[in-house]
């Protein structure tokens, strides 16, 4: 598995896992140690006290030298026992902590920190979800390489001492042994390839089921659903999934199944084989009852340490395969700087500087075709542009630009004549306001939702002045709980739903809270009717005054208080001027804005019958 150069082994998997877990807890070198010697030990003293009773009963001795020998050997049993149940319980608990505390924290804080793009594409949205898989269940890839590789090296220990036994006895029955051991593992393997072969399909039907259950629950589509008739076709899916998902299960059986047959017919010849030679040297006089049992129990314990290799191998690659998503998620970088970037002067965050749009352009994938298309333009200090055009003309992508979320394939873009990749981004954040097309809130209280802070770290008067101003506090004054109720009933069965109006308002006050710089609009309104939005944009023209400001429509309400506009088709900007030059000149932006206009002009009508 690779990542722009790096190579995961199996060793350096286990290195990695380890060196994590003993961070966490550095004892934890001592529950290995533990669970090494005390499987080791009880397996050899389960197989010795049978023979040691034997021994007892057939050389005829006292009773009380066999009632000693037991007592001695039951004591180290029931010791070794509790010890392995102990250190295993003990150490269940803290590998689970660290998977918790550290192995899926650092997953998330690694989602949270990457670029957008890194976390944004299926292909990484994919790699994602199999990352979280590696940590985030009960056989997750942490615990099959924690829990396997102690008993692996426990089991060769144990098939060195118990091989070393039994080649006094016969060597053939050693080669029926490898050989099961080897038949086995073969077929095992293959059992393993087709779990890998079908993990990705597995995944994605995983997350369409969820996806199906999100949206057959959510209520937001409760309405739809019932009016459209669409249960059915939402149970349809649901089972299309399940019969796929049945039909991998069942190969996965199939595989199963014949490694059970193999174990079963070379047990089966094992035994033929092993009484065969151990009774014809008891009838001999060669082998004493006590070797015999002591013969039985070697070969019975070797097999099953055979066994017991090859599946902890097995599970052991199934949690390397997990830990290698885990650390390709983890090890993809970032192409944007952050800590080592240039920090953002004091005089920005006051007055966001020119940004410059230099020959830009952007695909999405490298053999597909350009959404953007030597894009060039300037943005003056505290100038508002007004970006315009139809829907998929590209603006919403520039948008993804500006923000640092995508990077250029062609072309630069400078903030304050620096190019945006040398910036440390988190900073450059912090100088931007953006209201994006997809209002997302938060099932958390209004004033979090507004300030992005927990309650105790938001400055409440602050986040009630920002409502006033977007127009919403006269709807939240009158809640019980006023800001500090909470939104959706996900987290609070008291929670609430704001209508589209409120949540436009609701963002428009988060913006103003956060009082950066630079706002940015990305067709916020695109939801409301031309009069709601010829309303809004207005609100926003009081919003960003003494700031710079882009907004992004495909309708043209915000044009007239912009200081420029300029016309997105299919990728570049075909006009440019301010509101009356391009109406002037009759193109293409006077052309839709014709068509558009009888909106604004019902809407401006309406406004002055209510200041009336």
């Amino acid at each position: 598995m690779k990542t722009k150069g790096k190579e995961y082994t199996l060793f350096s998997n286990v290195r990695y896992v380890y060196k994590i877990l003993y961070e966490v807890k550095p004892a934890m070198k001592v529950g290995v140690y533990g669970m090494v010697f005390f499987t080791v030990a009880e397996r050899v003293i389960g197989t010795l006290t049978l023979a040691a009773a034997v021994s007892s009963i057939t050389e005829k001795g006292k009773v009380s030298h066999y009632l000693t020998i037991m007592f001695i050997m039951l004591v180290l049993s029931l010791l070794c026992r509790i010890g392995n149940q102990y250190i295993n319980a003990w150490s269940d608990f803290y590998y689970e902590t660290a998977q918790n505390r550290e192995f899926l924290t650092r997953l998330v804080k690694k989602s949270l920190d990457a670029d957008y793009d890194n976390v944004e594409s299926p292909a990484q949205q994919r790699l994602l979800s199999r990352a979280t898989h590696a940590v985030n269940m009960y056989r997750n890839g942490v615990s099959l390489m924690y829990i396997n590789f102690p008993l692996i090296v426990a089991t060769v220990i144990g098939i060195l001492l118990y091989s070393l036994t039994i080649s006094f006895f016969d060597w053939r029955i050693m080669v029926i042994i490898v050989a099961m051991s080897v038949a086995s593992s073969l077929l095992e393997a293959r059992h393993r390839k087709y779990r890998e072969r079908t993990m990705d399909e597995q995944h994605r039907i995983w997350g369409r089921f969820f996806y199906l259950k999100k949206q057959s629950v959510s209520v937001d589509n409760g309405k739809d659903i019932r009016i459209y008739n669409m249960a059915d076709w939402l149970r349809s899916g649901v089972d299309r999934l399940d019969d796929r998902n049945k039909a991998l299960s069942v190969g996965k059986c199939k595989y199963k199944y014949a490694v059970h047959v193999s174990d079963a017919l070379f047990v089966a010849a094992r035994d033929i084989l092993a009484y065969g030679i151990m009774v014809t040297g008891v009838l001999n006089g060669t082998l004493r009852i006590a070797e015999f049992t002591l013969g039985l129990g070697v070969v019975s314990g070797l097999s099953a340490w055979f066994g017991n290799i090859r599946y902890h191998i097995s599970y052991l690659l199934e949690g390397n395969q997990m830990i290698c998503e885990y650390r390709r998620m983890m090890d993809y970088p970032n192409q944007f700087m952050r800590e080592e970037g240039m920090r953002i002067p004091s005089a920005w965050r006051k007055q966001f500087p020119e940004i410059v749009f230099r020959n830009v352009s952007f695909r999405y994938e490298e053999e597909g075709e350009d959404i953007l298309k030597n894009i060039s333009f300037s943005i003056q200090s505290g100038e508002k542009i007004a970006l315009v055009g139809n829907n998929g003309a590209g603006k919403s992508t520039l948008v993804k630009l500006l923000c640092g979320f995508y990077h250029p394939t062609g072309g630069e873009i400078l903030i304050g004549g620096h190019s945006i990749e040398t910036l440390n981004l988190d900073e450059y954040h912090e100088l931007l306001a953006v209201i994006f097309q997809d209002i997302n809130t938060m099932p958390v209280s209004i004033c979090s939702n507004v300030s992005g802070c927990m309650e105790e770290e938001t400055d409440m008067g602050k986040v009630r002045e920002c409502l006033l101003r977007a127009g919403l506090w006269k709807d939240v004054d009158i809640l019980e709980r006023k800001e500090l109720t909470s939104l959706t009933q996900s987290f609070d069965p008291d929670g609430i739903q704001l209508s589209g109006g409120m949540m436009q308002k609701l963002m428009l006050a988060r913006c103003l809270y956060k009082d950066a710089p630079m706002i940015v609009l990305d067709e916020p309104t695109a939801a409301l009717d031309p009069i709601a939005e010829s309303n809004m944009y207005e609100d926003y023209k009081t919003a960003t005054r003494g700031k710079s400001a882009l907004f992004i429509s495909h309708r043209l309400a915000s044009t007239k208080f912009c200081d420029r506009v300029l016309f997105l088709e299919n990728g570049s900007i075909v006009e440019m001027g301010t509101h009356d030059e391009l109406l002037a000149k009759k193109g293409k932006y006077a052309e839709v804005f014709e068509v558009q206009s009888q909106y604004y002009k019902e809407g401006e009508i309406k406004r002055d019958e209510e200041n009336e």
